[in-house]
């Protein structure tokens, strides 16, 4: 595939009782913290086999991770926006300013793999927007290959974090065409799936 994509890995620097919250009632704050950061190396390991460019883009700074994302070639960004929409939004306009075509993926994905983003990439080659669905409604990856499709307000009516967060989306989206969407894939939000990830040995 090719280099001329940038992948952004949105994530939120590791802080106590500020991540993964909706696991802190079954795993403590120190274990939503844990599961949290190693999701995040995961996903940083998976970005740093991107053919392409690949940014870390933080809610803020922490050198620890600045270091992390150095030793694996990665740059690093920082969102920029009043919300998680506008932020996003932003990001993608940005990256699209230097590159002909960008994803972004957050940090919650055990699954997310080189083919995925393979297949993502190709879907651009016919579609502006690509979304990557996911298996509560959400979506995992969101990328596109024209700037002026990410308006600042452009997720503005999209419930974020929720199970009609795809659905918003592509109604937000309706006034473009060639929206790709790709096969679901899940991530890590529930007590249930930090089994399912330890199942498959993601997650200790």
């Amino acid at each position: 595939m090719s280099s001329d994509t940038l992948l952004m890995v949105f994530a939120r620097a590791p802080r106590l009782g500020q991540v993964k919250t909706r696991l802190v009632p079954a795993l403590g704050e120190q274990g939503a913290l844990a599961v949290h950061q190693r999701l995040l190396d995961r996903t940083l390991t998976e970005a740093a086999a991107f053919p392409g460019p690949a940014r870390l883009m933080l809610d803020r700074p922490d050198q620890a991770l600045a270091r992390r994302a150095a030793t694996l070639n990665l740059s690093v960004g920082y969102q920029e926006g009043a919300d998680l929409g506008e932020r996003m939004a932003r990001a993608l306009a940005a990256g699209l300013a230097d590159y002909p075509r960008a994803l972004l993926v957050g940090c919650d994905c055990p699954v997310l793999d080189q083919a995925y983003l393979a297949l993502a990439q190709e879907r651009l080659e016919r579609g502006r927007v690509v979304l990557g669905a996911s298996e509560d409604g959400g979506f995992v990856l969101v990328g596109g290959r024209d700037a002026a499709v990410w308006r600042a307000d452009r997720f503005a009516r999209v419930r974020l974090g929720g199970g009609y967060a795809l659905a918003d989306t592509l109604v937000a989206l309706n006034d473009e065409s060639g929206v790709e969407v790709l096969p679901p894939l899940w991530d890590v939000d529930r007590p249930e799936d930090v089994r399912r990830a330890r199942n498959l040995g993601v997650l200790p």
